[in-house]
């Protein structure tokens, strides 16, 4: 069996998470990599925004954990800068699709989706949104296009949806959620249980760890996985 680590991890666009509202991207870089992620989503990445320096935050993780990277924007901040999702693997990242998900109302913040390919895996990597009901509406969306994809299938990310309302729609598309048993959010007093990853049924969840790094204002979901 070979195993993974897959890694949801909220980044605030970098902003420590002592509350001081600074960026500071050498410490996300750090906290990136001292999680040895083989598969890491990212959420809240800025690309070019003026508040994070007009850093490539994405490119900046990446060169720090040697990992491949795409980025997805959701969204234009600051006029030219970029505001989305990014996924990494310890592999080539191949047939990716960037996905503009559901919007109920036009005022509501852009949210997107990555799917692609990367060792041997099928991985959605998504940021949902705060809105009922648009955000059921958008995690119908994400997992649907990811089963479309020939499996093993896996979906990461920032689901601003608890177990409850997470499990019904992945078990209908024969995934099933990792059991974690911490909340995730916020980082400094967690309550929330809201990021989360789900496999399909030939995937089996080894290990479940929640990480609070000195970065964000969410905790790292870790979780190890076997595939056969």
């Amino acid at each position: 069996m070979r195993r993974l680590r897959v890694v949801s991890f909220n980044i605030l666009h970098g902003r420590r998470a002592d509350g001081s509202g600074i960026v500071d991207l050498p410490l996300l870089c750090r906290a990136a990599a001292a999680l040895e992620p083989d598969v890491l989503a990212l959420q809240e990445v800025d690309v070019g925004v003026p508040r994070s320096g007009r850093a490539d935050q994405a490119a900046a993780v990446a060169k720090a954990t040697g990992l491949d990277v795409v980025f997805g924007r959701a969204a234009r901040v600051g006029g030219i800068g970029k505001y989305g999702n990014a996924l990494l693997a310890r592999g080539t990242i191949t047939e990716v699709e960037r996905v503009a998900l559901p919007k109920a109302d036009r005022g509501n913040e852009p949210r997107a989706a990555i799917v692609a390919s990367t060792l041997g895996l099928t991985v959605a990597a998504t940021h949902l949104s705060i809105h009922r009901p648009e955000v059921h509406d958008q995690l119908r969306a994400v997992v649907d296009r990811l089963v479309a994809r020939p499996g093993p299938h896996v979906l990461v990310g920032d689901l601003n949806l608890h177990p409850p309302d997470v499990a019904p729609v992945v078990e209908a598309a024969r995934l099933g959620l990792a059991d974690v048993t911490q909340p995730t959010f916020p980082r400094n007093d967690p309550t929330s249980r809201i990021d989360h990853v789900a496999v399909s049924v030939e995937v089996e969840v080894v290990g479940v760890e929640v990480v609070a790094t000195d970065s964000s204002d969410h905790c790292a979901l870790v979780v190890e996985i076997g595939i056969p």
